[in-house]
């Protein structure tokens, strides 16, 4: 399988990402707005209930809802300024097969983890009362999911990858993934999350041509390892902790087992599946539709 046929993703080439004079710098700037947009929503998630002063129930349907919005947005953006049809966030028969698929996935990296942490002695695993369930999935994966994956997949890495190459459009934007956890972080848990979580989300984007699987991947992952496994959150089904006097190298200290050097070994073991998984046709692809026959909705096989 040659490299023109490995990648399964649209990058877009008609309206703003034609090709052409100052290609890298009108992608630039698309990007930048497109991120603006879906920045805009995470900001009213968080903050558009007390602006207005709504119920504090209201909180519920604004993180259900305004991810859906989001998407719709960016569909929206994509026929307009790129005068195609945004099939990477369609929904289809493939979507909730795509979202179970990823969000196994993410279980089993976890799992794995920790599991691994835990083996050698590094973490303290015990029975805890499993409790708010659906506000763990609700506020923290789901919205991150959705949302996350928006931002650095479908925008971030597209995008880059139509102006440098998709390689370096998966490498950029996993970068930039792990740099934007810097926030509740050191820089060895944004390098870990660059590698153990930025590049399996973006492969399985590119290798799929669509976004569900890598959604489900990042719900599955933040769900199972705060809610279900119980790491820094007292409500999970376990509870799971670094034991004492171990260094953060090794236990990932408070962002999580994914941020220690060991999980490095799991990460690159699942970024090998998925190459290997496409490599041997495993993965449904996308139909893509051409940018410029959008308008007659023909269907293109580019090289």
């Amino acid at each position: 399988m040659n490299s023109n046929t490995f990648w399964q993703f649209e990058p877009g080439t008609s309206g703003v990402l034609s090709p052409g004079r100052w290609l890298w710098l009108r992608a630039m700037l698309w990007a930048l707005l497109l991120s603006s947009g879906t920045l805009v929503v995470f900001l009213a998630t968080q903050f558009l209930s007390p602006w207005l002063h709504l119920p504090s129930n209201s909180n519920y349907a604004i993180v259900c809802f305004f991810p859906l919005a989001a998407f719709a947005l960016y569909a929206f953006s994509i026929r307009k300024g790129e005068r195609r049809v945004a099939i990477e966030v369609l929904p289809s028969l493939t979507t909730l097969g795509d979202l179970i698929t990823g969000a196994l996935f993410g279980f089993c990296i976890l799992c794995a983890m920790l599991g691994l942490l835990w083996a050698v002695g590094l973490y303290h695993v015990a029975w805890n009362r499993w409790q708010h369930i659906f506000d763990a999935f609700l506020f923290d994966s789901y919205l991150s999911g959705m949302l996350e994956e928006l931002m650095f997949r479908a925008i971030l890495l597209r995008i880059l990858a139509r102006a440098f190459g998709p390689r370096w459009g998966l490498a950029l934007s996993s970068i930039l993934f792990g740099a934007a956890h810097l926030t509740h972080g050191t820089w060895l848990a944004a390098l870990a999350i660059t590698i153990n979580a930025g590049l399996t989300m973006g492969l399985l984007y590119m290798v799929t041509g669509r976004l569900w699987m890598s959604v489900g991947l990042h719900i599955g992952w933040d769900f199972t390892e705060t809610s279900i496994l119980g790491v820094n959150n007292t409500d999970g089904l376990l509870l799971s902790t670094p034991m004492a006097g171990r260094p953060d190298l090794l236990t990932g200290g408070s962002f999580g087992p994914d941020a220690s050097v060991l999980a490095f070994v799991i990460g690159i073991l699942a970024v090998l599946a998925i190459v290997y998984g496409r490599a041997k046709g495993r993965f449904k692809i996308q139909t893509t539709m051409s940018s410029a026959n959008v308008a007659e909705g023909e269907i293109a096989h580019e090289p």
